[in-house]
Order: structure tokens, then C-alpha cells, then sequence
């Protein structure tokens, strides 16, 4: 029987299909539509509205995810996902 995978590697191994799938130019083309099709990414949006506030982070996290900010965090010389 396999052992019971750790939170830590389930989440290691979603990032890495996150990045099987958005890692090409069609995927990063795909993953942007995503993000814009949430309305808000890129987007000034107000801070009192929960809703757009919801689907903001929403689209946060899937670029994340699909580390979409790699070359961000590079260039500010922080490890990916740690910039808190």
C-alpha cells in the first residue's frame, strides 16, 4: 500500500501540473485569458467591494500557481511565493 502523501507534496505536485500545463506559450496564452476573463486582474479595482475583492485573489492565486510571477520574484531577487 503507498504511504499517505504529506499537504506539502500534494501542493508540490499541483503547482508542478499548474506548470505542465501553463508552461508553454499556448498555456500561458490560456492562463491569461483566464485571468482577464475574471474582470479584475491588471484592474484597479475598489477595496469595500468583496466581490471583485473574491475573484481578484482568485486570479492571484491561479497565476501563482502556475507561477506566472517567476520572472517577478527573479528580478527582486525573492524565492517564488515568498514575498511575505
Amino acid at each position: 500500500m503507498a504511504e499517505a502523501k504529506t499537504p506539502d507534496q500534494i501542493a508540490r505536485e499541483m503547482q508542478q501540473r499548474y506548470r505542465n500545463v501553463f508552461g508553454t506559450v499556448e498555456g500561458k496564452i490560456v492562463l491569461a485569458d483566464i485571468l482577464f476573463t475574471l474582470g479584475h486582474f491588471g484592474t484597479m479595482i475598489d477595496p469595500k467591494d468583496s466581490v471583485a475583492m473574491t475573484e481578484l485573489q482568485f486570479a492571484i492565486n491561479i497565476a501563482r500557481t502556475a507561477q506566472a510571477f517567476g520572472p517577478l520574484y527573479q528580478h527582486l531577487g525573492i524565492a517564488e511565493g515568498k514575498e511575505n
